[in-house]
């Protein structure tokens, strides 16, 4: 394929930019421990300048100890809050992600965990996860992992759900200060080619 002139000088800044370096913030954890007890959905969490919103029908209790992997304040149905909480519960964030890893439990028994992830409002994937009984304990508990570009989440269950250290990953931005290197890179070689197409 045979480029003109003029298609050179409007890929070269394009092609500068494509090695422009991203950096990635760091990552954010959703934990509820500033959040009052009894705290209904629908609520909004900000951390490190990074939102979530939480919707569905939960409260933020304080577990009691009645979890292993869970502790402190935890997201969870049918506990502190009305015994009718139950449902999807959705999480949708202030940025795109590319990764969220969570510890949930399925409060008296075993069960299972649908997480499916959305990015503005196109469906981004799916997964399932299950729950364990940890010994000498009678909650069901379990991790998800999930990654790819996303930046809202629904989860469901077989049974009421609770949720706790949400772990989220952004997706990476360019550098502020390579962008504008790259940017006027750019510049310098459009005048370099604009002053050799005049020769």
């Amino acid at each position: 394929m045979i480029f003109s002139r003029n298609s050179a000088l409007f890929l070269a800044p394009l092609a500068l930019l494509l090695f422009v370096p991203s950096i990635a913030k760091p990552d954010v954890i959703f934990d509820f421990e500033s959040d009052p007890s009894n705290l209904t959905t629908p609520f909004s969490n900000t951390v490190n300048g990074r939102s979530a919103t939480f919707t569905g029908n939960a409260s933020v209790c304080d577990s009691g100890g009645i979890f292993q992997s869970l502790s402190g304040n935890v997201l969870i149905q049918g506990f502190c809050g009305p015994s009718t909480e139950t449902g999807p519960i959705s999480l949708s964030f202030s940025s795109n992600l590319t990764n969220v890893v969570l510890t949930f439990a399925t409060p008296a028994s075993m069960g299972t965990l649908t997480l499916a992830a959305f990015e503005d409002g196109t469906a981004a994937g799916s997964m399932q996860f299950a729950s364990t009984l940890p010994n000498g304990r009678s909650n069901g508990e379990g991790s998800a992992n999930f990654s790819g570009m996303f930046n809202r989440l629904t989860l469901s269950s077989t049974s009421p759900l609770a949720l706790d250290n949400i772990k989220i990953t952004s997706a990476p931005v360019p550098e502020p200060a390579s962008l504008g290197t790259a940017v006027l890179g750019s510049i310098g070689l459009l005048a370099a080619l604009a002053r050799r197409h005049k020769r």
